[in-house]
């Protein structure tokens, strides 16, 4: 049976940042597969001494000092044209790296998933001062309330995994996320001015109590109580209970209209339609980050070979690759593998596993013009019917050629400060 699990991207502990301006001095040895000592200035660089196909790779002074951190799907070309640039046409200023490049190291890669998730990793060792700025993709954003505080709040952040704080989400867009708080807030009365609300129950009220659209435990027509658990009701709403609070607003809107009530009657029903279209779509991947698991599968070099990805919560282990003639007696390991507990032995921060979710979540939003396949958990099935998706995807979709160079690696002079 093949074994199922080579490695584990995470983030390990990141060495010192470097002061402005200097170099930072690290152990490439054991960061990168592979090494190669460069001819110094003068002397012909072939196309050929490169690295072929894709990579995320480092190239480094005399001293072993990093001068450049980049990911490309073509390493050959890229690299020839950061260590060779042409003699003839208009260029960009740029440090003269073939001047200063004495040492190329890197690690192979087979497809623009692989790229993303192995360059988050050693970036974040590489780069720890500034790793975030230079990333092809950017944050996916989570709802987030802290239970501990007296008046608990939804804000949105970045970065999940950090209990007893509670997080729904992923969501696509900062705007997105702040829509459905937004809804959290009309939908339960919750207070829109926190500042005021620390200040209970001695504050006073902001205009959204004339309007009938808060409580008011700020200056204590309510009480605390009373407000946290309108802030645990739109917790279970939140995280997909949906259905009682819908319930509620459809028996008061119709409770108004009996009382020929119909000013709010039309609030109710103006909450119920917001609140019914925005779930419809409300931005969100997942509901909560603990439902984020995924099988995803790349090429692992050429077209008859695959391997697999198990994402689990932030926490992403590679497996072995596999030829696609033998998918059928892989999978049951695979299907095995995915239901296993992520490694505590050594678990990565919230801020690395959130990260992960951001590379993963970057794909997940090209839905089926993203390369390779993703299936959440919930789709995957019985080892057949994974092992037909993987043949049906991979036999029938010829490798993409994505662009040569991922746009990650920035500016040469950017590194050396």
């Amino acid at each position: 049976m093949l074994q199922s699990t080579t490695d584990v991207i995470g983030c390990a502990d990141s060495p010192v940042k470097p002061g402005r301006r200097t170099l930072l001095h690290v152990d490439l040895e054991s960061l990168f597969d592979h090494h190669l000592e460069l001819p110094a200035p003068g002397t012909p660089l072939e196309s050929r001494m490169l690295p072929p196909g894709g990579g995320v790779c480092a190239l480094a002074d005399e001293r072993g000092r990093l001068i450049l951190l980049l990911a490309a799907q073509n390493l050959r070309r890229t690299l020839g044209l950061r260590l060779n640039p042409p003699d003839d046409g208009p260029r960009r200023p740029r440090a003269d790296l073939r001047a200063l490049a004495r040492r190329l190291c890197w690690i192979p890669t087979f497809s623009v998933f692989e790229n993303s998730l192995t360059y988050l990793r050693v970036a974040r060792r590489l780069n720890p001062d500034r790793y975030r700025k230079d990333l092809a993709f950017g944050p996916v954003w989570f709802a987030r309330l802290d239970p501990r505080q007296p008046f608990p709040r939804w804000v949105a952040d970045r970065f999940a995994f950090l209990p007893p704080l509670i997080d729904v989400g992923p969501f696509v867009h900062r705007a997105a996320c702040r829509r459905f708080i937004e809804l959290l807030e009309d939908l339960f009365d919750l207070c829109r001015y926190h500042d005021v609300l620390k200040q209970a129950p001695h504050a006073q009220a902001c205009a959204y109590k004339d309007m009938g659209r808060c409580p008011a435990p700020c200056d204590g027509t309510v009480s605390a109580d009373r407000y946290r658990d309108a802030v645990l009701a739109s917790i279970e709403f939140a995280r997909g209970k949906s259905d009682t609070r819908l319930s509620h607003l459809q028996r008061a809107m119709a409770d108004a209209a009996r009382r020929l009530d119909f000013e709010n009657a039309a609030r109710f029903r103006e909450r119920l339609a917001r609140a019914t279209r925005l779930l419809a779509d409300d931005g969100r991947l997942l509901p909560t980050p603990d439902k984020f698991r995924y099988l995803v599968v790349q090429r692992a070099g050429g077209t008859s070979r695959v391997k697999p990805f198990y994402v689990n919560q932030g926490n992403v282990r590679v497996g072995q690759p596999v030829k696609l003639k033998d998918i059928e007696q892989a999978t049951p390991a695979w299907t095995d593998n995915m239901w296993r507990p992520p490694d505590d032995t050594d678990p990565p921060d919230a801020a690395c596993r959130s990260e992960c979710l951001w590379a993963v979540s970057h794909h997940l939003i090209k839905k089926d013009k993203a390369s390779g396949l993703f299936l959440h958990e919930s789709q995957i099935g019985n080892a057949p019917e994974l092992a037909g998706k993987i043949i049906g995807r991979f036999r029938k979709t010829p490798s993409k050629s994505p662009q040569d160079a991922i746009s990650i690696d920035g500016d040469a002079d950017a590194r050396l400060k």
